[in-house]
């Protein structure tokens, strides 16, 4: 057999303009091939096949291919025609022919693989939903109407195709339209390959037919950003401030492969971006679970976020997760939020107020205008591990969720555990409204008027302990314990005739219960809120509300167990 050479001549100046030429010492800005004219019976005669020759490959030789460049031709062996590979801007990259020009059917029409719906998973059958499209255009100058309704097959063992919607396709000059084709049947796991066929015209769609599915749940996860005692916080790294994230699901059926996806992130503080990957680790689905997504930061290893303002938020990254046609977004937001009072300091050994507040604004009736914090002090919801900014619940909503009704202090005492609902019990009186002795960290369960020693002379500065400058004050940087004057201000807002109980501007003020000896009262039929304003020497003001009614002039014992709410300092 002769091999046919061709000599490659790379001048200096071709190869600064980056151009090559065969068979021709002047090539165009580009690979270059000239016809060369010889005379007859020569070796490069008339007779002498001229031309570019594209590896000949079968479609199955090709799905093997990987990392396959946009642009990369070959002749595809069973369908007799040069396939090119494109990566569309929407929808999963095809090898399409480049259509015949010596067809008269394909001359003016073009098709194109358009997208696929439904879940594709092993052992679960199809439902309407599940469908592939392709796209038809006319490109001549004539309109066409052809039966295009077996146009489709599929490969994967018992899967049908009903394409009786196409059976009379028209298109104008210059129209192009969707061909939607329905599936049927129970896939196999593996490759699930659309292969459209007729009048000379091919495409192919591609589809992978995964082990499980399932109901996923979309995400929001925050990262928290604030400063206490001079220390900044808000960092993603691989290690203490590793995020790890649950997606829970359900309808869980099957297993499922691992899930790799890297994103650039946002620009943090100071500028710093980064490459974060979210991973979830292959497993089997359950009836109803959680995936754990786990998300490591590339490079450096670490990203600070934005340093923000109390309740501003931005979004850091965002991941659409994808699992055989089971789907979640996940979103990873920054958001500036206020620490608790004691956050960072230890209680009983450990770190128990680990709570962070966003502040909410309060308009109602004549004028009313005013911020308090979202959450009442100590609830779950403000756990910084649990912590939900975007929960705004109202009415039933609020009064019927536990993780709303926070901690129970006893009358201007600080937040040194007692509060808690699952505090220890004492009959021991405190020492001093500041110095509480054998009662710190406990529950004074002696009698309901005081619980501190000779309360009932309490006079002055010891009675305003629980103001914006008072020692005791429970309430972050900013923030005070209401007067009975602002909560009368905020019942007014809000309206009478039970509104307390409905009202839908403070959010998540819930029937939080309250205590009144060893065991809290259950919350979700009452609530009292304490105000930082004495009634008498064994008294003080609060606001109650029930399902029955609402009272913000309310006086009651100093010892009992009350929910705190706080509102900003002027």
């Amino acid at each position: 057999m002769k091999k046919l050479l061709f000599s490659f001549v790379v001048l200096p100046g071709a190869l600064a303009m980056a151009q090559v030429g065969v068979n021709t010492n002047q090539p165009d800005g580009s690979f270059d091939v000239a016809y060369i004219k010889g005379a007859e019976g020569t070796k490069w005669g008339p007779e002498t096949p001229q031309g570019v020759h594209f590896p000949n490959v079968s479609t199955e030789q090709r799905s093997k291919f990987k990392n396959v460049r946009e642009g990369m031709i070959i002749y595809n062996t069973n369908k007799k025609c040069l396939e090119m590979y494109l990566v569309p801007e929407s929808g999963a990259p095809q090898w399409e022919c480049i259509l015949n020009v010596g067809s008269e059917a394909s001359q003016g029409v073009a098709v194109s693989p358009e997208s696929s719906s439904g879940r594709f998973a092993e052992g679960v059958p199809f439902t309407e939903e599940n469908t592939v499209s392709f796209t038809i255009t006319n490109n001549g100058f004539s309109p066409i109407t052809a039966n295009f309704s077996d146009a489709v097959t599929v490969e994967n063992e018992g899967i049908t195709v009903d394409g009786s919607a196409n059976n009379s396709v028209s298109l104008k000059a210059g129209e192009s339209k969707t061909l939607t084709y329905k599936l049927s049947g129970t896939p196999k796991a593996g490759q699930l390959r659309a292969n459209f066929s007729k009048l000379g015209l091919s495409a192919e769609q591609v589809l992978t037919v995964g082990k499980g599915i399932a109901d996923l749940q979309d995400q929001e996860y925050y990262v928290l950003s604030f400063t206490y005692n001079n220390i900044k916080k808000g960092y993603i790294d691989n290690t203490s401030n590793q995020i790890s994230l649950k997606i829970p699901y359900t309808n869980g059926k099957g297993s499922y492969d691992a899930v790799s996806i890297t994103q650039t992130i946002a620009d943090g503080q100071g500028g710093d971006t980064k490459q974060i990957t979210l991973s979830i680790s292959e497993g089997k689905f359950s009836q109803t679970g959680e995936l754990i997504a786990t998300l490591n930061v590339e490079g450096d290893k670490r990203y600070q976020v934005k340093q923000l303002a109390p309740g501003e938020s931005y979004d850091i990254a965002t991941y659409n997760i994808n699992i055989n046609g089971s789907t979640s977004r996940v979103i990873i937001k920054g958001i500036g939020v206020i620490p608790d009072r004691n956050y960072g300091k230890e209680t009983n050994g450990q770190l128990r107020h680990q709570f962070v507040y966003l502040p909410v604004t309060v308009k109602g009736a004549k004028g009313y205008n005013k911020t308090w914090l979202n959450y009442n002090l100590g609830a779950e919801y403000a756990k910084e591990t649990n912590f939900k900014p975007q929960q705004q619940l109202f009415g039933t909503d609020a009064h019927g969720d536990d993780k709303t009704y926070g901690s129970l202090y006893q009358w201007q005492r600080a937040s040194d555990g007692h509060e808690f609902r699952n505090s220890e019990p004492t009959t021991d009186l405190a020492d001093t409204w500041k110095s509480t002795g054998k009662a710190a960290k406990k529950f004074v369960n002696r009698n309901l008027n005081n619980w501190v020693k000779n309360g009932e002379s309490a006079s002055g500065p010891d009675l305003e302990l629980w103001s914006a400058k008072g020692d005791n004050n429970p309430c972050p940087s900013g923030y005070h314990v209401p007067t009975a004057g602002e909560w009368r201000d905020l019942f007014n807002a809000v309206g009478s005739n039970n509104n307390m109980w409905s009202q839908n501007k403070l959010p998540n003020l819930a029937a939080a219960g309250y205590r009144s000896g060893s065991n809290p009262i259950p919350g979700g039929k009452g609530a009292n809120y304490w105000s930082s304003t004495n009634s008498s020497n064994s008294q003080a003001q609060s606001t109650g509300f029930s399902d029955k009614g609402n009272n913000p002039n309310l006086h009651l014992g100093r010892a009992y167990g009350f929910s705190v709410r706080c509102i900003k300092s002027k």
